[in-house]
């Protein structure tokens, strides 16, 4: 009698795991086809992966305040130039179109094409020009803090 109500629970154990497994197969596998947050068509190429600015020095964080990312679009008319200025934060610049010169102070002028990114100096005196003759257009993203300016111009 033992014997056979163990066999009994045994069977009835057995059928109540596959009737799982079939049962949460299925929707398992409907919950992976329907998750949007997984990549379909997606292709990625990377930009730039640094710890380090243009000019080789390390990047730094801000250490107090709210962290804040601000980004702009903005564009360099031929012949164009910045004000000579400064970054208190870390700055990520892409290059949309045109070719765009940086010139930083005690540093070799460095140019860069539509596709190429580069990570600002911090506290470094820079200007950027369009030497060309077509508009040049960057992609610039602050990583700065809520209520601190992200550039400072030299008077």
């Amino acid at each position: 009698m033992k014997h056979l109500l163990l066999s009994g629970l045994g069977v009835l154990l057995v059928i109540s795991v596959a009737s799982a497994q079939q049962s949460s197969a299925p929707r398992f596998a409907q919950a992976a086809a329907d998750d949007q947050a997984l990549p379909k068509g997606f292709k990625s190429t990377p930009v730039l992966k640094s710890g380090l600015t243009a000019g080789k020095m390390p990047i730094e964080y801000p250490k107090a305040g709210k962290a804040e990312i601000i980004s702009v679009i903005g564009q360099l008319e031929p012949g164009g130039r910045t004000a000579l200025h400064q970054h208190p934060v870390p700055v990520y610049v892409y290059v949309l179109e045109g070719t765009l010169t940086v010139q930083a102070q005690g540093a070799e002028a460095r140019e860069y094409k539509p596709g190429q990114a580069y990570l600002e100096d911090v506290n470094h005196w820079h200007q950027a020009f369009n030497k060309g003759d077509a508009p040049v257009k960057i992609l610039v993203v602050f990583v700065g803090e809520e209520g601190k300016p992200t550039t400072i111009a030299a008077k």
